[in-house]
């Protein structure tokens, strides 16, 4: 049962996410980070510089 104030929506209406158009981003331009290797990755002090 819908709450008081609160309209049901129409079922044939696209609702939240649904709809024809698509999201259009461009690519990222910028270079991937280098990961954190070793005891830096899993350890709990500061991880030094990567050289």
């Amino acid at each position: 049962m819908a709450k008081a104030g609160m309209k049901r929506p129409d079922v044939n209406e696209p609702h939240g996410t649904e709809s024809n158009s698509k999201a259009h981003f461009s690519k990222n331009s910028e270079t991937p980070v280098p990961e954190i290797q070793g005891k830096a990755k899993t350890g709990k002090a500061k991880a030094g510089k990567i050289y």
